[in-house]
C-alpha cells in the first residue's frame, strides 16, 4: 500500500483526514474507473485475505485487469462485517446485522453500486429522543444557542490548525475536548448518546481528532442531520457483496479457508491455510488488525507493528432485530436516541411492504457485554421495557428477535476500530505501513471508519498501488 497516499497527514498545509484520503482515492482511479489499467500489465497474482468490503473490493479491481487473484476467507460466507439478515417468519423483510448505511459523501461505494447496477434506495431518519424517561419527538427538542455557537467557533479554528495543534488534539478524549470548547453539560450528554454509536465505545474512550475530523464538514450540532446514514442497497447490503463476488473468476473464492502462516522468499508470497498453500507475486491483507498476530509471518513482522496491532480495539456492539407484527412506531422514518439500555432504535425495514416491521437495538460499551450476557428471554424483556416510552403494549407484538454481539465473533473481535486518545498519529502509521510484499487494507485504515465506505476505499486504494 502507498503509505504516503495513506497517511493521516499529509504535509505541512491544514488538511482533513477525510479530504486527503479521499482525493487520493479519485486520483488513483478517476471516472469513470478502470478504463485505463485493464491493459495495463501483463499477468501477475495476488492474494487477498478476507472476503469483507476491503477484499472483495480490490480483488474485482485486480481481476478486471487481467491478474490472477485467490481469495482466502475465514467465514462459511462472503461480506465479513456486513451480512443482511431476513426472519423466517418474515423472509419478505431484510435487515442489516453489521455494516449498514451508505452516506451521500461516500464516494467509493456509491460508485461501485452503480458501476454493478445495484440499486439503492433512501434509508434517512428523523431522531426521536428518550431521556430521563420522556419522549421528545422531531422537533420538540434541540441543542442550545450556546452550544451552536461553541461548535462554530471551534470549527472555525479547527479547519486553520496545524499538524502540531491536531496531535495535541489527539491526546484528549472527544467528551473531554467538548466540554473544554463550550458544549454545555446537557447538550454533551446528548452527544455522548449520538456520537458514542459512531465508535462502538463511550466517546469519554475515543480520540479528540478522530471524532473532530469525523464531524468537520457535518451539521453536528442539528438533531436532524442524517450523519451519512442516507441510502441502502436495495435488498439488503449483501446485494451488494455477491454482486463484487459474482465478477470474480471461477474457483477464485475460497471460503472456511482461515490463514495461518504468510511467508515471503524471492520475491513471492506464500499463503497458508490449515489445509492448502497458495503461492503469488504479492498479497492484500484485509482482515481486522485484531487478528494479525495469531498469523505467523516469515520474515515476522516488526515489535512495532504487533504492537500496534494488540493497541488497537475494536468497539463492543450488538444488534438486535426485533420483528413485529405491526409497525407501531409513529414515522416510517423512526429513530431513537435513548439513555436507557440501548443507544440507539431505529425502524430497519424503511419503505419495505407489509403491516409487518423490524425495530433494531444498537448498544455499545459496557450496554452491549450486559444485553449479549442475558439470555434471549431476559434481553427480550428488557428491549420491550424500553420500549414502553414508543408503545405500551410494544411486548404484544414482537413475534422473534435475532442478535448479533459484535465483540463475541472470533474473527473480528468487535464491530469496526476505535482509536482511543493517543493513538492515531502513532499506531495507524505502523498498522497500514506494507510488510514486504503484504499490503493492508481495512476499514480501520479508512477515513470512515464504521462504514462500509472505509473498507472499500482502502481496499481500492491497495489493489491501485499494486497496478501501478
Amino acid at each position: 500500500m502507498n503509505t504516503s497516499a495513506l497517511s493521516k497527514y499529509a504535509g505541512p498545509a491544514p488538511i482533513t483526514r477525510r479530504l486527503f484520503l479521499a482525493n487520493a482515492a479519485l486520483a488513483a482511479f478517476g471516472l469513470p474507473l478502470y478504463a485505463q489499467v485493464k491493459a495495463a500489465k501483463p499477468t501477475h497474482s495476488c492474494i487477498v485475505v478476507g472476503a469483507g468490503f476491503a477484499g472483495l473490493a480490490a480483488a474485482y479491481r485486480l481481476t478486471a485487469a487481467g491478474w490472477n487473484v485467490t481469495v482466502l476467507e475465514a467465514r462459511n460466507r462472503t461480506g465479513g462485517r456486513a451480512w443482511s439478515y431476513r426472519f423466517p417468519q418474515a423472509p419478505e423483510l431484510v435487515c442489516e446485522m453489521g455494516g449498514e448505511w451508505i452516506g451521500k459523501d461516500h464516494p467509493r461505494i456509491l460508485a461501485l453500486a452503480e458501476e454493478l447496477n445495484v440499486p439503492l434506495e433512501p434509508h434517512a431518519y428523523r431522531v426521536w429522543l428518550l431521556q430521563h424517561e420522556e419522549l421528545h419527538a422531531p422537533g420538540s427538542w434541540n441543542f442550545s444557542a450556546e452550544s451552536q455557537a461553541a461548535w462554530k467557533r471551534f470549527m472555525d479554528k479547527y479547519k486553520s490548525s496545524t499538524e502540531q495543534e491536531r496531535r495535541r488534539l489527539d491526546d484528549y478524549d472527544w467528551w473531554t475536548w467538548l466540554g473544554k470548547i463550550g458544549i454545555t453539560d446537557g447538550d454533551r450528554r446528548i452527544r455522548e448518546i449520538m456520537d458514542s454509536t459512531d465508535y462502538g465505545e463511550s466517546i469519554r474512550q475515543v480520540s479528540a481528532y478522530v471524532a473532530a475530523d469525523e464531524y468537520v464538514d457535518t451539521d453536528y450540532i442539528n438533531p436532524n442531520s442524517t450523519d451519512e446514514m442516507d441510502f441502502h442497497v436495495r435488498g439488503g447490503n449483501s446485494v451488494l457483496i455477491d454482486a463484487i463476488a459474482a465478477r470474480l473468476a471461477p474457483g477464485a473464492l475460497h471460503l472456511n479457508s482461515p490463514v495461518k502462516s504468510i511467508t515471503e522468499r524471492a520475491g513471492r508470497v506464500t499463503v497458508a491455510t490449515a489445509n492448502e498453500r497458495f503461492t503469488s507475486d504479492s498479497c492484500i491483507f484485509t482482515a481486522p488488525a485484531s487478528v494479525l498476530n495469531s498469523i505467523q509471518f516469515d520474515p515476522p513482522l516488526s515489535s512495532a507493528k504487533a504492537l500496534a496491532a494488540d493497541e488497537l480495539e475494536y468497539g463492543r456492539i450488538i444488534k438486535s432485530q426485533m420483528l413485529f407484527d405491526r409497525r407501531f412506531w409513529p414515522a416510517e422514518d423512526f429513530s431513537l436516541m435513548s439513555d436507557e439500555t440501548s443507544q440507539q432504535y431505529f425502524h430497519s425495514t424503511q419503505g419495505q411492504p407489509g403491516p409487518r416491521g423490524i425495530l433494531c437495538s444498537y448498544a455499545i460499551g459496557d450496554k452491549a457485554d450486559v444485553l449479549s450476557s442475558q439470555s434471549k428471554p431476559d434481553r427480550q424483556a428488557q428491549l420491550m421495557r424500553d420500549l414502553k416510552a414508543v408503545c405500551p403494549d410494544a411486548a404484544a407484538a414482537l413475534i422473534d428477535t435475532f442478535d448479533q454481539p459484535w465483540q463475541y465473533d472470533p474473527l473480528a473481535h468487535g464491530a469496526y476500530a476505535i482509536y482511543r486518545p493517543g493513538q492515531w498519529f502513532r499506531i495507524r502509521p505502523l498498522l497500514e505501513q506494507p510488510h514486504g510484499k503484504v499490503l493492508f487494507a481495512g476499514e480501520h485504515l479508512g477515513e470512515w471508519q464504521g462504514f462500509m465506505e472505509g473498507a472499500v476505499s482502502t481496499g481500492e486504494i491497495a489493489a491501485q498501488h499494486l497496478l501501478r
